[in-house]
């Protein structure tokens, strides 16, 4: 019998290099072993610290978050700034961050009643936060493939358009970025959707504003439209199916279940005045508001439907003093009076009141006069509507934009 004599691999041999470099990866592991170890522990004490504070704050279930965000949404709709605040403070936004407006604006976009004016209120605001809330929450609109007006509809809906002009500048501006982001090659300049939008808005109110009584065609439409684009017009068939879709369906204006057409909300002043009106010229106490750039007249302060309607387009308005002297009648006493022809008579105003039988009709009044209860009262009412009557923001802005372009 024979032995086998098997053959051993000869020992591996190590440079003296190789072995410090070997030395030095264990050396390591044990380091980075040990800081594992240590991070573990700090990480789970952080975690305690986060359940203990959720504990406090109540957000350990569901149920519990639930009413933190009904909470929030209380307050949010008492006062936009309180509600986000709050938020704050219990640490349900993160702390002052990349992350905190896009978390801001998905309250926003996301939770159920909130009062709409108050959110067009938050994302107005001039701050530099509130103008990354307003780019956020424009994002959260899903505007591909849309059209021009649905996705201009989608956007006005979802909060209630303050009436300062550098407020709605930004946020259309927001719009225009949003909607050409989405939809690339509809427009060659971000600007032409910007003006389009305005002319839009414009467009319905003309339409389907009782007060106003001669409507846009839509050949001034197409005409008003015309170069916007760079200096390109805008496709004609976009603008057709634009008009035919206005004309059709108006723009519906967000109502927060106040059960009060939000055309009255927030009104630039309102109060009880004498009127005087009726054949007869007989005074008549009547809750008045200003907004919009119109003067509405209600029967009682808690009517919803005006009884009279007065565009305040290219009128005047100023103190007169009573016919027949009164004691402490002087200075109380204001009139709206339509624009001066050119023979010295006076235009008619474009104002529409209710009959006797609840129909719209249209005035044929030159002028409307009202008595306040004081001298200071009168003379408020008579600045604020002088204001409104120098100013239309929609108006200006689309002439703003149309002057830039123009240069």
């Amino acid at each position: 019998t024979t032995k086998r004599t098997q053959k051993k691999n000869p020992p591996l041999m190590l440079s003296e290099a190789d072995l410090r470099f070997l030395r030095t990866i264990r050396l390591r592991k044990e380091q980075c072993l040990s800081e594992i170890e240590s991070l573990t522990a700090e990480l789970e004490l952080v975690n305690a610290k986060i359940e203990q504070e959720r504990e406090k704050l109540g957000l350990n279930n569901e149920k519990n978050e639930t009413e933190i965000i009904e909470h929030a949404r209380k307050r949010f709709n008492e006062d936009c700034k309180q509600g986000i605040n709050f938020l704050k403070e219990v640490k349900y936004l993160p702390a002052e961050s990349e992350e905190l407006a896009p978390a801001i604006a998905r309250f926003l976009f996301h939770t159920p009643g909130l009062n709409k004016t108050q959110i067009g209120e938050y994302l107005g605001d001039h701050k530099s936060l509130n103008l990354a809330v307003l780019r956020e929450f424009a994002i959260l609109h899903p505007l591909a493939g849309m059209e021009f007006d649905q996705a201009l509809r989608s956007y006005l809906w979802s909060f209630r358009l303050p009436g300062e002009s550098q407020k709605i500048d930004r946020m259309m501006e927001t719009f225009a970025a949003r909607f050409c982001d989405c939809n690339p090659g509809v427009f060659h300049h971000v600007d032409a959707c910007y003006i389009l939008a305005f002319a839009t808005i414009m467009l319905n109110t003309s339409l389907h504003n009782p007060s106003v009584t001669r409507k846009t065609t839509l050949e001034e439409f197409i005409s008003m439209n015309r170069g916007i684009d760079e200096g390109k017009d805008v496709d004609t068939a976009m603008l057709e199916g634009l008009y035919s879709s206005i004309r059709t369906t108006p723009f519906k204006i967000p109502d927060d279940g106040s059960g009060m057409n939000l055309t009255f909300v927030n009104p630039a002043k309102e109060g009880y005045l004498t009127k005087e009106g009726g054949s007869n010229k007989t005074w008549k106490k009547r809750w008045v508001m200003l907004n919009n750039n119109c003067v509405y007249y209600f029967k009682r302060k808690e009517d919803s439907t005006p009884c009279g309607i007065v565009p305040l387009d290219n009128l005047r308005v100023r103190v007169v003093e009573p016919k027949r002297k009164t004691k402490g009648a002087s200075g109380t006493m204001f009139e709206i009076v339509g624009a001066e022809n050119e023979d010295g008579t006076t235009c008619v105003i474009k104002g529409c009141k209710t009959n006797s039988k609840g129909m719209v009709v249209q005035g044929h009044h030159t002028r409307y006069l009202f008595k306040a209860d004081t001298q200071d009262d009168a003379a408020d009412w008579v600045r604020c509507i002088g204001a409104a009557i120098r100013s239309d923001a929609m108006r200006e802005l689309l002439t703003s934009k149309r002057a830039k372009l123009d240069k």
